[in-house]
């Protein structure tokens, strides 16, 4: 599966489920630092309709943002989710140019002298390793010993808060029925455990909506290769309703992405049907061009001569024995060509 075609499925999951102001309040709630979540007012949590990652990136990480107020004040929750394989060294430095998009944005539409908001970055990790960078920015910036502490106050400094779901034991993972299940999911796909227990906690999937669950089933499809093993794990399930419920819409995902096969199937085959097409209209109007200027060259010409043009499929060739036909003294020189 192509790393495009991966981030899909992800960055579909994550933004449908942590879009809900009830996911994501849950989600922060429980995984940032105590004190800092206690000052939140959760309840002024609301997303904002913008993405600041840069274009190179948009296949292996995706953004939500979010504003709320902090004791009396503008903030935002910046949450960046990173799916690539590898993490990144300079993490710091991408998450600062983001966060100086933020407050240009905010600058357009608040004049001076209102002050720029304060902004939480939070970077949620899916890969299946550990990360060894370091999330403040004073880490990666080279300060000579001598004058680190002269030069240190003028430069930029940044932390970022990271959840690493690698780290993260199943069981850990706090917020509403949907959040965590999403979160699971998450977890799972780089470690190849979508079909593990973990994920498949019935008490779990039984309080998530049918939309969450179809999410779901639907990321665990665009990841799971072999649907036998799929379909097994499904007649596991031990809660009746939500076996029918769960087994319903698999088999409508599964004879979905069939016909959506069969289409792209049929679209591929038309495709390439216009391109065959347009090949031999183009052979038909070069072998007839060569024929009528034989014609107009040199009067009749053997029918072994129209034979043969006729017989050729290459379109470079029978340029080249166009322009003979109309140089060659005579249809015994042309025949040589052939």
């Amino acid at each position: 599966m192509s790393e495009d075609s991966l981030h899909q499925p992800n960055d579909k999951l994550l933004k449908a489920t942590f879009s809900v102001p009830e996911n994501a309040r849950a989600f922060f709630e429980n995984h940032l630092p105590a004190d800092l979540a206690a000052a939140l007012e959760w309840s002024s949590l609301a997303l904002e309709a913008c993405t600041f990652i840069d274009p190179q990136f948009a296949s292996s990480e995706s953004d939500l943002l979010f504003h709320i107020r902090l004791h009396q004040s503008d903030a935002f929750l910046y949450l960046l989710f990173e799916h690539q394989s590898t993490e990144d060294p300079r993490m710091a430095l991408r998450l600062l140019s983001y966060i100086v998009r933020i407050w240009e944005r905010f600058a357009k539409t608040n004049a001076p002298p209102a002050k720029l908001p304060a902004i939480l970055p939070v970077v949620l990790a899916q890969g299946k390793r550990p990360w060894k960078t370091s999330t403040r920015l004073e880490d990666i910036i080279d300060l000579p010993p001598a004058f680190a502490h002269v030069l240190r106050a003028w430069q930029p400094t940044l932390a970022y808060h990271l959840m690493e779901l690698v780290r993260m034991p199943y069981e850990a993972i706090a917020g509403t029925p949907e959040g965590i299940v999403t979160l699971r999911a998450l977890k799972a796909q780089p470690m190849n455990e979508l079909l593990g227990d973990a994920l498949w906690d019935e008490p779990l999937l039984f309080l998530i909506p049918e939309d969450a669950l179809e999410r779901i089933l639907r990321y665990i499809l665009n990841a799971e290769a072999n649907v036998s093993l799929f379909e097994e794990r499904i007649k596991k399930i031990r809660i009746k309703p939500l076996q029918t419920k769960t087994m319903t819409l698999a088999e409508q995902l599964i004879q979905k992405g069939k016909m959506e096969g069969k289409l792209e199937g049929k679209l591929e085959g038309e495709r390439e049907g216009l391109q065959r097409g347009k090949t031999e209209g183009q052979l038909r109007a070069f072998r007839t061009a060569v024929l009528r200027a034989l014609e107009i060259r040199h009067g009749a010409f053997p029918e072994g001569i129209r034979e043969a043009v006729e017989s050729i499929h290459d379109p470079l060739r029978l340029e080249k024995l166009l322009e003979t036909a109309f140089r060659s003294d005579s249809i015994e020189i042309f025949a040589q060509n052939l």
